[in-house]
C-alpha cells in the first residue's frame, strides 16, 4: 500500500513535471498561464515597453487566451485604433487588421485569418487578445508567468515628421512643436524647410512679437508634461538665436507681448518653500540686448493679465484676498511700476452663499482694443465647478457700475474676441466642460454704452473659436454637429467634431468656406491682416492632422504642412495652440 502510494506519487510528479512543459508550451502559444486558464482570477499586469499600464487584465475561460482591456493599450506609439458598431480596426507599422467585436475571424492586409480568442466585451467595456493581436501587427508580446505579468514589446518609430506641401512663397511665417520640440518654417521663402530650434520639454508656444522678429515660448526644466517648473524663452525669427529670459519659473497664463515694442509681461514664482514669493516681470530688448527687470512683488498669482493699447501699462487681476474683506478687483500698473485700481467686484457679486462657493478671481482678463472694456470669467472658490463653466461679464471700466452678465462659459480667453472698433465681443458660451456639446456663439453689442446680445448658435451645433476679420465687418467660428462620441470606448482617437467646419458670418448671413470629409474636423487659427487669406488646421485624427491655406476670394484651398502634432487639450479644447502664425505682407 505504502508502495504503490509512493508509486502513484512518483508518477503524479512525473505526469505534473511533463504538464509542465506543456503548459509552458501553451503560455508560449496562448500568451496566458494555463495554470489560470480555468480560474476566474484577475489582476494580470499589463507593460508596454517596459512601461506598466495596469493589472486588470485576465484569462479567457474557455479559450485560455489573455485579454487585456483596451483602455490599458490607449497611447501605446504608433498605435491607431477605431472601434464604432462592434467593427474594430487596428494599425501600426504600416499593417492593418480589421475584425469585429465578438467574431472569431480577422482580417490583416487583406487576408482572413482566425482568432483563438476574438476581442470581447467584459465587465468594464472591450478586451482584446494580447498576444494574437499584438503579434499580427508585427510585434513582441511576453509572458512572465512567475509575476503574471503581459509584455508587449512595440518597436519604436518616430512619429512622421512635419513636410512642407506648398513649395511656392505664402506670406507667412509658422512655428509649431513636434515630439515637445521647436520647429519654425519660413513659409515666404521658396522651398524652405521646417527649422528645428534646440532644446527638448518644450511646453507651449507664446506667440510672435509685434514686428515678428522674435517668438516666445515655454520649456519645461523636466520630462514631467505636469511640472510647474517651466521657463521662459524666446528665439530670434531665423532661428539663429534662442535665449532663456528667466532663471525662475514662470506662471503660465500670465505671459503677453507688448503691441508696442519687443517687451514680454510675465509673472515669476518659487517653488517649494517659498511659493508665494512672485513677481511681475517685463523682459525688454534693449539695444540688442534681452533684459528682465521686475516691476512689482505681487500679493498672489495673476489671475488674468492683458496689455492697454500703446504698450504703455498692463491691466492684471488678482485673487480675492484671503481675509475675505476685498472682492476680485482689475489693477492697472504702468511700467514703472505704480498701481491704480480700476475695478472691485461688487460686493453683493463676492459674497458667500450658504454652501461656501463664492467668487474668488476674476480669469481670463480681455480688453477692447480701445481699452475701455474688459471681459472676463468670474471664478469660485471650487476648481471642479470651475472647470464645468464660470460666469462671463463684461464691465466698462470708465463706468464701473455697468457691469453686463452675459452667461455661463468655459474659461478660455480664446474664446473671447473684440472687434476692432470695441464695440462687438464675440463669445462662446455654454455650461459642461466637454468642448464638443452645448457650446453656442453670442455677440454681445455695445450700443450708446448699453450692452445687447445676440445668440447666434444653431440647434444641435457646437461653435468654438471666433474671431472678427478685417474692420469687423467679417466673424470667422468653427461649427459642427453636436459629438460626445469621442468619449465611447474605441473611439477616443477620432475628431472631437467629424465634420466640422470653418464658417464665416457678414452681418446677418452665414456661410461655410470649408468643406472637410465627415471624418475630419476644421479649426481655424489666423486671418491676414487684409482679410484675404485664412490658415486652419484639418484633423485626420484628434492628434493629428494638416495645415491650410484658404484664398477666401477664390475659395482655393492650399495645403501647406502635413504630418502636424495637435494637442485636443482639455475635454476637447484644442487649447494652447500647437502654432503660431505670424503673416509677411508687403
Amino acid at each position: 500500500m505504502e508502495h504503490n502510494s509512493r508509486g502513484n506519487m512518483w508518477r503524479w510528479r512525473k505526469t505534473a513535471g511533463l504538464l509542465a512543459a506543456i503548459f509552458g508550451l501553451l503560455l508560449w502559444v496562448t500568451g496566458c498561464p494555463a495554470a489560470y486558464a480555468l480560474s476566474d482570477e484577475a489582476g494580470i499586469k499589463v507593460y508596454c515597453n517596459a512601461d506598466y499600464r495596469g493589472s486588470t487584465a485576465y484569462i479567457d475561460t474557455g479559450s485560455g487566451v489573455a485579454l487585456v482591456p483596451l483602455a490599458l493599450i490607449e497611447g501605446i506609439p504608433g498605435l491607431r485604433f477605431d472601434i464604432k458598431d462592434n467593427q474594430a480596426w487596428f494599425a501600426i507599422n504600416g499593417r492593418q487588421l480589421k475584425t469585429t467585436v465578438g467574431s472569431n475571424t480577422y482580417t490583416l492586409n487583406g487576408k482572413s485569418y482566425r482568432w483563438r480568442c476574438g476581442l470581447q466585451y467584459w465587465e468594464y467595456g472591450i478586451a482584446v487578445p494580447a498576444r494574437d493581436l499584438f503579434e499580427a501587427l508585427g510585434c513582441g508580446v511576453r509572458w512572465d508567468g512567475e509575476n503574471r505579468a503581459v509584455y508587449i514589446d512595440v518597436p519604436v518609430e518616430s512619429a512622421p515628421m512635419p513636410q512642407r506641401v506648398a513649395k511656392a512663397a505664402l506670406p507667412l511665417r509658422m512655428a509649431f512643436i513636434h515630439d515637445e520640440r521647436l520647429w519654425l518654417l519660413d513659409m515666404n521663402r521658396a522651398e524652405a524647410e521646417p527649422q528645428l530650434v534646440p532644446g527638448e520639454n518644450v511646453d507651449q508656444i507664446i506667440g510672435w512679437s509685434e514686428d515678428g522678429q522674435w517668438l516666445a515660448y515655454l520649456r519645461r526644466t523636466s520630462d514631467d508634461e505636469f511640472s510647474d517648473d517651466t521657463r521662459l524663452w524666446v528665439v530670434r525669427a531665423d532661428g539663429e538665436q534662442s535665449l532663456c529670459l528667466d532663471d525662475q519659473p514662470v506662471v503660465r497664463g500670465t505671459l503677453a507681448w507688448s503691441p508696442a515694442e519687443n517687451a514680454i509681461a510675465y509673472q515669476t514664482m518659487m517653488l517649494g518653500k517659498n511659493a508665494s514669493d512672485q513677481s511681475l516681470k517685463l523682459a525688454v530688448l534693449e539695444n540688442g540686448k534681452w533684459v528682465s527687470n521686475k516691476l512689482v512683488d505681487c500679493r498672489g498669482t495673476i489671475a488674468g493679465l492683458s496689455w492697454f493699447p500703446g504698450g504703455c501699462s498692463i491691466a492684471v487681476t488678482w485673487r480675492r484676498g484671503d481675509d475675505g474683506k476685498e472682492g476680485p478687483v482689475i489693477d492697472r500698473i504702468d511700467l514703472g511700476g505704480k498701481c491704480t485700481r480700476l475695478f472691485t467686484l461688487p460686493s453683493n457679486g463676492a459674497e458667500s452663499d450658504e454652501s461656501g462657493l463664492y467668487p474668488c478671481e476674476i480669469r481670463g482678463l480681455k480688453l477692447s482694443p480701445d481699452g475701455r472694456y474688459a471681459a472676463y470669467f468670474l471664478a469660485l472658490n471650487s476648481e471642479s465647478l470651475n472647470a464645468d463653466g464660470m460666469t462671463l461679464q463684461v464691465v466698462d471700466l470708465q463706468n464701473p457700475q455697468k457691469l453686463f452678465t452675459i452667461g455661463d462659459a468655459l474659461g478660455y480667453p480664446e474664446w473671447l474676441t473684440w472687434s476692432p472698433d470695441s464695440r462687438k465681443l464675440a463669445c462662446i458660451v455654454g455650461c459642461d466642460r466637454i468642448a464638443s456639446t452645448n457650446k453656442r456663439l453670442k455677440v454681445v453689442d455695445i450700443v450708446n454704452s448699453r450692452f445687447q446680445e445676440q445668440d447666434l448658435g444653431e440647434a444641435d451645433m457646437v461653435d468654438s473659436r471666433p474671431f472678427w476679420g478685417i474692420n469687423g465687418q467679417y466673424l470667422f467660428y468653427a461649427r459642427g454637429r453636436e459629438s460626445g462620441t469621442w468619449l465611447a470606448e474605441g473611439r477616443h482617437q477620432e475628431v472631437r467634431v467629424p465634420g466640422q467646419q470653418v464658417w464665416c458670418r457678414k452681418w446677418t448671413e452665414e456661410y461655410p468656406v470649408t468643406v472637410p470629409e465627415n471624418t475630419q474636423a476644421d479649426y481655424p487659427l489666423s486671418l491676414s491682416p487684409d482679410g484675404k487669406f485664412l490658415v486652419f488646421e484639418r484633423l485626420d485624427w484628434f492628434d493629428q492632422g494638416s495645415l491650410y491655406l484658404l484664398d477666401l476670394g477664390t475659395n482655393q484651398e492650399v495645403k501647406v504642412l502635413d504630418n502636424l502634432q495637435v494637442d485636443p487639450g482639455f475635454y476637447g479644447n484644442y487649447y494652447p495652440d500647437s502654432v503660431s502664425i505670424k503673416w509677411v505682407l508687403r
